[in-house]
């Protein structure tokens, strides 16, 4: 494929991350050219024409019927997790590259298929994991990689104050607070999961989590509202902290000869507000500050790095090289979630990647009441999960 031709796009799925994030990256890369939409709900069908100028031919209730146009090269598919995995896999065999929207699916054996059907396809997979492009990260990894603080020991991501945006009305506002969604804020707010492997620069090896819903739960969660992780990778650690609601946001590293600290506006968690101070401290005490490039209003910020990664994802193809966010990097960040929750469960460090006798492996979360619960854990004590209620 000549890198002059625009790509042909298909969208399936309309929910709401179109509106703040692909919209922006279809409708000004002139290296993209949206030609298909499907998706079930006709009012979102509506919409997408209007946001993209769209005919009526152009628009599909079936995304079979998109799949099946004839000088199609590429879709994103931006429908709840647990309907991605056969859609990605129709279009792999349909001969076509996708961006999927974060998680990959919601069990490791699928995404497992999903990694080999593109490797067999020779098709490019890519993950919508955005935070690669914001600023703020993207100068965290290259100050990282220039050995500003030495060998990495720990990374503690805070994502405490996650902002709890609803579904789209049109298809079920609340579905990310159902077990169809295939976890709460930790597998919500995957971004962090991804991030702590980029930043260290390696795989994790371990996991141990406390997930829980506190009592100030507004509603009857069936899923968790807070996790707390540690990870182990074979030279460092990572922790984070996740919490739908208000609390600590921002990142603090530790390495071998200094730290990074990175805080938001607000006092907020990432994706939520603007990065306003990021700054190493060295060997001998002293404080370094590094000006974020390119610093604009939020809004615009999340649609720039949903920008750079359409970029990407074009430059993936016509290089036949592999993007920055990998379909593989998708399965690694699932299975450190559902290795959590494992870990939630029964009490114990859960090595990864996950065993495939694990119910989790070809369950997911559908199979944590399988495990053998330890008595004290907080996950059980809270109902999570379909496991037993409150006391």
């Amino acid at each position: 494929m000549s890198s002059s031709k625009a790509l042909h796009i298909g969208l399936i799925g309309c929910g709401n991350v179109v509106v703040y994030g692909h919209r922006p990256a279809l409708t000004s890369l002139p290296q993209l050219q949206l030609i298909a939409l499907a998706d079930i709900t006709p009012q979102r069908r509506k919409l997408g024409a209007d946001w993209f100028g769209l005919r009526d031919d152009q628009l599909y209730a079936d995304y079979r019927d998109l799949l099946a146009i004839e000088d199609l090269d590429a879709v994103v598919v931006a429908v709840p997790q647990q309907f991605r995995p056969a859609i990605v896999l129709d279009a792999l065999a349909a001969g076509l590259h996708v961006l999927s929207e974060k998680p990959i699916a919601n069990t490791p054996a699928l995404a497992r298929q999903l990694v080999d059907a593109a490797k067999a396809a020779g098709r490019v997979l890519a993950m919508v994991h955005n935070y690669h492009f914001l600023p703020e990260y993207r100068l965290l990894k290259q100050l990282l990689d220039a050995g500003e603080i030495g060998d990495v020991r720990v990374a503690m991501l805070h994502f405490l104050g996650v902002i709890d945006y609803p579904g789209a009305a049109e298809f079920q506002s609340d579905w990310r607070h159902s077990l169809a969604a295939g976890g709460g804020v930790l597998m919500d707010m995957i971004h962090a999961v991804y991030l702590a492997e980029w930043l260290v620069g390696a795989p994790a090896q371990q996991v141990m989590a406390f997930v829980d819903a506190p009592e100030y739960a507004a509603r009857q969660p069936v899923i968790e509202d807070l996790a707390l992780l540690q990870i182990a990778f074979s030279r460092a650690y990572a922790s984070i902290h996740m919490g739908w609601g208000e609390g600590v946001g921002g990142v603090d590293i530790s390495g071998a000869d200094g730290q990074l600290r990175m805080r938001y506006k607000q006092h907020q968690s990432g994706g939520f507000n603007q990065a306003i101070e990021l700054y190493s401290v060295d060997s001998d005490w002293n404080r370094h500050d590094h000006a974020i490039p390119n610093l604009p209003a939020h809004e615009a910020n999340i649609a720039r790095s949903f920008c750079e990664l359409w970029a990407d994802f074009a430059a993936a193809i016509h290089e036949n090289r592999e993007p920055i966010a990998p379909a593989a990097a998708g399965w690694r960040a699932l299975e450190i979630v559902l290795g959590a929750y494992e870990s939630a469960v029964t009490g114990r460090v859960v090595s990864l990647p996950l065993v495939e006798s694990s119910p989790l492996y070809s369950r997911g979360a559908a199979g944590i009441g399988e495990l053998e619960a330890w008595a004290e854990s907080k996950t059980v004590a809270a109902g999570l999960f379909g496991l037993r209620a409150r006391m």
